[in-house]
């Protein structure tokens, strides 16, 4: 799916009530190998994930994403996730990882069920920032 401003903006702000991407972020986004995937039920947008690789460190960043409230805890963030973890590891990348706060404690207990693990935390703002990551092993598929 193409990675269009407007259709992110709209998915941030179906779960997160605001929008933050920025057209010279997103233009980095798209040059590095991106992958935006969108949950629907009946036409309508109801969940997301977008990531993309990191040249610099060649590692796959699952930048944004989440699940409206009314349909969380179905296994659609979960689906959203081994999707795009089968994209990265066909990329030939060492690892995927993600970054979250604490005020999104299931994205927390999403890494962890999934066997990310935590590699760094620090306050960014006021609040408690966190790097999860999952090394591909040979086995992973």
């Amino acid at each position: 799916m193409p990675v269009e401003a407007s259709l992110v903006n709209q998915l941030e702000e179906m779960i997160f009530n605001n929008h933050r991407v920025t057209e010279p972020k997103l233009k980095r986004v798209r040059e590095n190998h991106p992958l935006l995937l969108v949950a629907y039920c009946e036409n309508q947008a109801i969940g997301f994930k977008l990531g993309y690789l990191i040249p610099e460190t060649e590692k796959f960043f699952s930048w944004l994403g989440g699940v409206r409230p009314d349909y969380r805890r179905q296994g659609i963030a979960q689906a959203l996730l081994i999707h795009q973890e089968h994209f990265a590891h066909g990329l030939g990348v060492p690892s995927i990882y993600f970054t979250t706060y604490d005020r999104f404690p299931a994205m927390i207990q999403l890494g962890k069920k999934n066997e990310y693990r935590l590699i760094k935390s620090e306050m960014d703002d006021g609040e408690m920032k966190f790097w999860y990551e999952k090394a591909f092993g040979s086995a992973q598929k």
